[in-house]
């Protein structure tokens, strides 16, 4: 498959608003309901347990997937690691969404899945730690994301590796800077704040 075919692919896999459609399904717009994010944890809020895992799985999938597409068409780790991104910028920017989207998490967790399953097994269960430890979510996805690229330093992983995760980190501080302004001004819930406000 042709390299350039597969980077758009990867963006418009990207773009699929897996969180927008899945609540959808049962009457839900996440887009003016709960914290108006179309993400899977809002897809969760605002329509169920079910909706919320579909729109999860689908997140993740589309940027597992779009790793995957370009690793059978080039060997080349800088296209494959820009495949991922492009998928992230997809999800965040989607143009079914009118250049809108969510915040990138899921795929990003997606992306690093495809390229390292072992290691983003392990960042995930240090991400629920810190979460536990620090009662904030967006606090505590900030601080891993933004560590990502450090562990990837020190483990000597390649450059284009280093270089997505840095990128990432730049994408996910761009879709949650409002977030980060409610932290600095504290106003920003804790993590069962938010849970209990957004179920009520």
């Amino acid at each position: 498959m042709n390299i350039f075919i597969v980077l758009i692919i990867s963006y418009l896999l990207g773009s699929i608003p897996f969180s927008h459609i899945f609540p959808k399904l049962k009457g839900k717009d996440v887009k003016s309901a709960g914290t108006k994010n179309v993400g899977a944890t809002n897809a969760l809020v605002v329509a169920g347990p079910l909706m919320g895992a579909l729109a999860l799985i689908g997140d993740i999938g589309k940027g597992y997937l779009a790793v995957y597409l370009a690793t059978q068409a080039s060997n080349n780790l800088w296209i494959i690691v820009f495949a991922g991104l492009l998928a992230i910028i997809g999800h965040d920017f989607s143009i079914f969404l009118r250049f809108k989207g969510g915040k990138g998490v899921a795929t990003t967790g997606g992306v690093l899945f495809a390229l390292d399953p072992i290691l983003t097994i392990i960042i995930l269960l240090i991400w629920i730690l810190m979460i536990l430890i620090t009662r904030y979510f967006i606090l505590s996805t900030i601080i891993m994301l933004g560590a990502v690229p450090i562990m990837m330093l020190v483990l000597a992983k390649p450059v284009p590796i280093v270089v997505f995760t840095l990128l990432a980190f730049v994408l996910a501080l761009i879709t949650h800077r409002d977030d980060v302004y409610r932290f600095i001004t504290g106003k920003e819930l804790k993590t069962s704040e938010a849970i209990n406000r957004y179920m009520k």
